[in-house]
This record gives C-alpha cells, sequence and structure tokens, in this order.
C-alpha cells in the first residue's frame, strides 16, 4: 500500500542529489608571483593564501611562478587581501587572471558581470592595465548582450582583474563564452 509512494519519492530524492548547479561562480584564479625561488617559497606562500578568508586552496607552482587559487562556494575574491597575503609572504604579487561565471548586469552605470552563487560583481573593462582602463567599447557590449540574450544566459568570461577603492574590481574581457 505505502511502497508505491515510498519507492516514487526515494527515486525522486535519488535524482535531485545529483543534480548540479548550473552555475560555476568563480572558477579559477591564477595570480603571478615574483621572487618565489625554492620549495620551502611555494609551501609559505600556499600557507600563506589558504589562511585568507574565503580561499579555499592556493598550489603554487615554482617554474611558472603562477599560483592557482580556489575560492570557497559563495565567496568573493579580494584583490587587496590576496596581493596583501603574497607581500606579507616576502614575495611580489603580479597579475590576476579570472575566470567566471554569472550574468551581465550594469553597476553604476558600468557593464558588469555578477557572479553566479555570491554577491560579487567585477566592472567590465576593455583593457587590463591599471589606470589605462577603457569601459567596454559598444560593439564589444551589444555582442555580448546579444550572446547573453540581453544577460537571460550565464556567461564565462576570462580575464585580468584589479582593484579599484570605490568600485567592484575591474575584469578585462579578454573572452567569453556562453554557458
Amino acid at each position: 500500500m505505502f511502497k508505491t509512494p515510498i519507492l516514487f519519492f526515494g527515486i525522486l530524492a535519488l535524482a535531485l542529489m545529483s543534480i548540479q548547479p548550473v552555475f560555476a561562480e568563480t572558477e579559477r584564479i591564477e595570480m603571478r608571483v615574483d621572487g618565489m625561488t625554492c620549495p620551502f617559497c611555494v609551501y609559505g606562500i600556499e600557507k600563506k593564501l589558504k589562511g585568507v578568508a574565503g580561499i579555499e586552496d592556493a598550489s603554487a607552482n615554482l617554474k611558472t611562478g603562477i599560483v592557482d587559487i580556489t575560492v570557497n562556494n559563495g565567496n568573493e575574491v579580494d584583490v587587496d587581501k590576496l596581493k596583501k597575503a603574497v607581500e606579507e609572504s616576502g614575495f611580489t604579487p603580479g597579475e590576476i587572471k579570472v575566470t567566471a561565471t554569472g550574468s551581465v548586469t550594469e553597476y553604476r552605470g558600468y557593464a558588469a558581470l555578477k557572479v553566479a552563487g555570491s554577491e560579487q560583481v567585477f566592472r567590465l573593462v576593455g583593457k587590463r592595465e591599471h589606470g589605462k582602463e577603457e569601459s567596454l567599447s559598444k560593439e564589444k557590449m551589444d555582442e555580448i548582450r546579444a550572446a547573453t540574450k540581453n544577460g537571460a544566459e550565464l556567461i564565462t568570461v576570462t580575464g585580468h582583474i584589479h582593484a579599484h577603492s570605490d568600485y567592484p574590481p575591474a575584469l578585462s574581457v579578454d573572452s567569453f563564452t556562453i554557458k
């Protein structure tokens, strides 16, 4: 008598547990770190970055000078905290490259990426050089809007970021794909 509903809800529960979220949040952060010369340097920088709030993991490559950083789900990327952790470790922070998925929106009149699953917002810019950045060209913004059906579809953007005191971090649009 109760076997059919129990079986149905059991199968439904298993199906729901296997569903993956449709967003990927901040997928990857690569940070160049200058000054690493030995395995102890790698250990020190990894340990310091793992201690930054919201950072799940950090893996440094001595040969390339690149640190791959994983952010905990739902957390924001704080560029200043990442740079400070590197400096406190005795190294020099360099470029930070991010791959993030979200929806195209507007922030204070600028095109922005609202990262799925968090409160993170990146202001989208056309050039990666701090101080020489420019807003996205009308053509590039039109291309992004058309590709995302005016923000209805998720977009994955890869680019370099840098912090601003009065705005969210700027993210150059080096490339993008639609999810």
